[in-house]
């Protein structure tokens, strides 16, 4: 790091920490006031950001300032004290739902802040760590970076509308995250919301935040998922991968290759396919909020590996194992297997740090399996292992429309990993060199990206959910990357670099493009097209790689050889990146014309659910007969991911939409039945529907034994034009109406 010398160094480092943050700023103003254009009150917008930066960003900064090294920087503190607030706020949040009180949110990490400066040593911590210079450009280039998310916001807010104006079609799931954060907000996590009796086995710790963001502001639950979130976590995310690799390397150089590399690079292949991957993504809150968590994990253990961790701060580690676990459900399992890989390169090269690393997958393991056990209750979330499933939900299925034979699917299977892997592809580089290769960060970040990469051809999943294990190696493969790509500056020299970077780049533009110039595009059927394709791009692959060799320098064309050939498989994922810019960025929203179409939704059905919200107790049950994505009887093909009611009226359902549930997927643990699997307790179904469709007095009693104590009719459904006298109206609209369960013999 560049030292603090002379009697103006200090103030003049605090003052480019303070300007860089102030860009940062800046720019996250300019996310929240696009949100604020597309329905997020402004007041809303300003006590969220303030209750997230006095009871998350504040304690989690203390504490990171308390165990990083003295030497660090502004942004540092903020981004990985964003991630140990996000450690103190899910339990906080389990608190707070589980008394059904708001105080414990604002009270416990405000009491977590105090006691950090209140202990002498601590405190001694805190106000010892300084800040160091930090370059003046990489803030504003990070934060221009974001913005290549832009267009997934654009999506995300032009298809999920705060207040809708005629019929919407909401992104499918998220209902279903606005429920599970009522849930933990009001209840803590009991049980699973849309389904009563049902086990909450999910990675629900996003949605404890969530909750805990609305618990400390008073923003609404919908308005935290749809807007506060969605504009906060692209600069968010891009700022933790640069801090992350600025800690990692002490380099500004790789901390702006890793953001770069983390956003605008994508999975590679040799059929010109656009592919647009992101380490976020606003319809998957849990793919974003994981990345801080997984970052700060990540940054620990290489603290420790430097001696720069106590012993006490230890602690933090399996705290953050099983945070980032119950976060995103895929970031611990690609930190066990980085790890795993570590330790055997450490038993090979470097024993001195072998039994540390021993010591850290078992104890990275451990909080794994405390997650899997307590957290997902032991579900797999449908997860299921075959590659032959797994080839049919890959890029090459899609474009050939089917496998036929064992060596297509092998080769989808294949090229599924391969393209996984070609942001990584400089990651590798440090295992060359005899010093780097002792160092077990490199191995951790390369055995986390083939995880990730290995994860979408062996796994498959009613969601394709199995990307997300891709999806969440996005910032450990491009910071392995940054900081390859500068170990092999360090070893070929300025000059060679120069001379092979050209070429990699135009290489991996032939590769990306020519093959399928050369032979045809690929489509439907196209299987011999398929193999002379790949065929090509072979040829083109042996072809850079002996171009990087005779531009070598003598004695070293071998690693000349490699390191052209993986900047060209980078590149490859450039340019399947770039490609998807030729799609518009404010691309049509095409609304339903029915509220009989698939998803459509109204604000009259929004406004009954929150009626019965705002006139019932928060442990109340309430009961809904709409349960498919369409108007249907609830059996044999309904396609169940139906979560509104639960998600507006915050209310625990009797049964609403019963995908995702544990039970659900243990039944139909294979392709898309869970989706579409009949609920299991078909005499509560009956119950349910029949009371609404024909209200009796013994359905009357039987639903109040249930604890049932508030109807919601979809008038799509069959419903009594009137549920008197065993239900008192009181909201009521063309599309639905909602009414208060009265005590039998009342």
């Amino acid at each position: 790091m560049p030292a603090l010398d002379g009697p103006d160094a200090e103030p003049r480092a605090t003052r480019a920490n303070l300007v860089s943050a102030a860009v940062v700023a800046a720019v996250g103003c300019v996310y929240m006031g696009y949100a604020v254009r597309t329905g997020l009150p402004l007041g809303d917008a300003a006590r969220a950001l303030a209750a997230i930066a006095i009871t998350q960003v504040l304690p989690g900064a203390l504490l990171w300032r308390a165990v990083r090294p003295r030497r660090g920087w502004l942004l540092e503190d903020v981004a990985m004290g964003f991630a140990l607030g996000i450690a103190i706020a899910v339990p906080t949040q389990v608190v707070a739902g589980l008394l059904g009180q708001r105080w414990p949110a604002f009270v416990i990490p405000l009491a977590v802040a105090a006691v950090l400066v209140a202990v002498p040593r601590t405190r001694r911590r805190i106000m010892a760590a300084q800040w160091s210079p930090m370059a003046w450009w990489l803030a504003p280039l990070v934060s221009l970076i974001s913005f290549w998310a832009l267009r997934q916001l654009v999506a995300y807010f032009r298809t999920n509308q705060i207040t809708w104006t005629g019929l919407g079609r909401p992104h499918i799931d998220a209902y279903l995250h606005q429920a599970l954060a009522s849930q933990l907000l009001h209840r803590g996590p009991t049980s699973w919301p849309t389904v009563a009796g049902e086990d909450l086995g999910y990675h629900w710790f996003t949605h404890a935040w969530l909750a805990h963001v609305t618990a400390t502001s008073g923003a609404g639950l919908d308005l935290v998922l749809l807007r506060v979130m969605p504009a906060l976590m692209p600069l968010t995310v891009v700022v933790c991968v640069a801090v992350a690799a600025l800690r990692l390397s002490r380099s500004s150089k790789v901390a702006l290759l890793a953001s770069g590399l983390a956003m605008v690079a994508s999975g590679g292949n040799p059929f010109g396919y656009a592919s647009f991957g992101l380490p976020l993504n606003p319809d998957s809150p849990t793919l974003a909020l994981g990345v801080p968590t997984l970052l700060a994990l990540v940054v620990l253990l290489a603290q420790r590996w430097n001696g720069e961790l106590s012993r006490t701060a230890y602690v933090l580690v399996p705290w953050l194992s099983v945070i980032a676990a119950g976060t995103k459900g895929a970031t611990s399992p690609l930190v066990v297997a980085g790890l795993g890989l570590a330790a055997v390169a450490m038993l090979l090269w470097n024993r001195r740090l072998f039994g540390k690393v021993v010591v850290d997958t078992l104890v990275v393991g451990g909080g794994l399996i405390f997650a899997l056990i307590v957290v997902f209750h032991g579900s797999s979330a449908g997860l299921a292992l075959g590659i032959t499933d797994s080839s049919k939900q890959t890029y090459v299925h899609v474009l050939l429309g089917s496998l036929p034979g064992r060596e297509l699917v092998l080769a989808a299977a294949a090229l599924a990993v391969i393209s996984g892997l070609t942001r990584a592809a400089l990651s590798f580089a440090p295992m060359f060199g005899r010093e780097s290769r002792r160092q077990p960060l490199s191995w951790l970040l390369a055995g986390g990206s083939i995880a990730g990469a290995a994860a979408v051809g062996l796994f498959s999943h009613p969601g394709q959910s199995q990307y997300y294990f891709l999806l969440t190696a996005i910032p450990l493969a491009a910071i392995g990357s940054a900081m390859g790509a500068r170990s092999i500056v360090h070893a070929l020299g300025p000059d060679a670099v120069r001379r092979l970077l050209p070429l990699a780049v135009v290489a991996g533009g032939l590769i990306h493009l020519a093959p399928t110039r050369l032979v045809g595009e690929l489509g439907e059927g196209t299987f011999q097209t398929f193999w002379r394709a790949l065929a090509v791009a072979a040829v083109l692959v042996v072809a850079t790689a002996a171009a990087g060799w005779f531009l070598g320098d003598p004695g070293r064309r071998l690693m000349a050889s490699l390191a052209t050939t993986a900047t060209a498989a980078l590149a490859v994922g450039g340019f399947a990146a770039i490609n998807t810019v030729r799609a518009p960025l404010f691309a049509e929203v095409k609304r339903p014309a029915s509220l009989t179409e698939r998803l459509a939704i109204s604000q009259d059905q929004l406004d009954a659910a929150r009626w019965i919200r705002d006139h019932s107790d928060p442990d109340d049950l309430v009961m809904t007969n709409r349960h498919c994505t369409v108007p249907r009887k609830p059996v044999d093909g309904c396609d169940s991911r139906r979560w509104v009611v639960t998600a507006f009226s915050e209310r625990q359902s009797l049964v609403e939409g019963w995908t995702a549930t544990p039970e659900a997927t243990k039944r139909a643990p294979h392709g898309r039945d869970s989706v579409t699997v009949n609920y299991w307790k078909p005499d509560i179904l009956e119950l349910n529907d029949g009371f609404i469709a024909n209200p009796t007095a013994e359905a009357q009693r039987r639903l109040w034994d249930l604890g049932v104590r508030w109807v919601y009719v979809d008038n799509l459904q069959a419903h009594a034009d009137d549920l008197a006298p065993f239900a008192e109206r009181g909201f009521d609209s063309p599309d639905a109406s909602a009414w208060k369960l009265l005590e039998p013999g009342r």
